[in-house]
């Protein structure tokens, strides 16, 4: 029996480091040899505190590479190709998949949470979960794929338009994502904020020049009355300081997950009210192929430049390491902004 290494979650905060059996493939999945994977914040509560759906798990969804072997002939052409990967996989007969909202599927399984995933040598991946890419494409950024579709997918649900005024709070891996979408996307202004100088500094070495640390500012008098706000921090303070931000017509676009209760006082929900603002949640990513294939939008515009992915790697760590990579992102042991796994060790 041929094995590999993982970092399996034996249950919550156990994560080892183990040879594990090389996952037997179907016909009608392909065996991808790991070459990054991304550490979501999401991952955190998965493995410290919540844990995932079953025991044992391999966690990790951002994550792509090369196609090791396949699980039938008829796509033998695949085999040696770079490629990232959409961790969904809907169920195709619910009546959300049966009008394209995968996102919404009832009874979906995903890499990393329901099934094995990326913190592995190797993972089994469904052939139509396979994302293509061109050689040229960085082995590092195939890891960047899920979280650069998922900030599209923030931009596209909330039906933004061109030439208006937009603010994103919260520069986290996803707000990063939404404001460089935001500003391809033909946006006149874009203002990036966020409470850690170091994330603003970023953001301005990606391009985005209204980027400010909104401890050290009033951003409602360096900031005009903005089109769209996009909330990316899950923060209760940038919930309310975004409607203050928001014109009249204007949209709130919500991604960032609250971890404590939100309270609408009265003046807020007045505002609300008289503005008629609308408010937009999105979840997950957009995983159909009409009118359009997220994915492969996304991976254009990485390969384009239009939108910046390596900056954001603030640190790698080996396969044996992921523990000591959940560790440093959960205790914020020092300044980190997206933390990748490299299962060769590559640093």
């Amino acid at each position: 029996m041929q094995t590999m290494k993982a970092a399996v979650l034996k249950h919550i905060g156990t994560l080892e480091i183990e040879e594990v059996p090389i996952p037997v493939l179907g016909e009608n999945d392909a065996l991808v040899k790991v070459s990054a994977c991304g550490i979501c914040g999401s991952d955190l509560p998965r493995i410290l505190t919540k844990g995932t759906y079953h025991f044992p798990t391999i966690p990790g969804h951002e994550f792509g590479g090369r196609v090791q072997k396949v699980g039938s002939e008829k796509y033998n052409e695949l085999v040696g190709l770079k490629v990232a990967v959409n961790p969904l996989i809907p169920c195709h007969h619910c009546d959300m998949c049966e009008i394209g909202k995968f996102a919404q599927c009832e009874q979906y399984d995903f890499l990393g949470s329901r099934s094995d995933g990326g913190f592995a040598e190797y993972v089994r991946v469904p052939v139509a979960n396979l994302i293509l890419l061109p050689e040229i494409f960085d082995e590092r950024a195939t890891a960047f794929l899920e979280p650069v579709t998922v900030a599209l997918h923030v931009v596209q649900n909330c039906n933004m338009e061109f030439g208006v005024k937009a603010a994103i709070f919260g520069l986290g891996a996803i707000g990063m994502f939404v404001a460089q979408w935001v500003k391809a996307f033909g946006a006149k202004r874009v203002f990036a904020l966020d409470i850690d100088e170091h994330k603003v500094q970023l953001a301005k070495q990606l391009g985005l020049k209204d980027a400010f640390c909104i401890k050290n500012v009033n951003i409602d008098e360096i900031i005009p009355k903005v089109d769209f706000v996009f909330e990316a921090s899950g923060a209760a303070s940038a919930f309310y300081q975004g409607i203050s931000l928001l014109r009249q017509s204007g949209t709130l676009g919500l991604v960032g997950r609250p971890t404590r209760a939100v309270t609408i006082e009265p003046n807020i929900f007045e505002k609300l009210l008289r503005s008629q603002l609308k408010i937009q949640g999105t979840w997950s990513f957009e995983a159909k192929n009409f009118p359009y294939n997220a994915w492969q939008q996304s991976a254009e515009a990485i390969a384009d430049g239009k939108i910046k992915v390596l900056p954001l790697i603030s640190h790698t760590f080996g396969l044996e390491n992921v523990l000591e990579a959940v560790q440093l992102m959960a205790e914020k042991k020092e300044f980190y902004s997206k933390v990748l796994i490299l299962p060769d060790g590559t640093k």
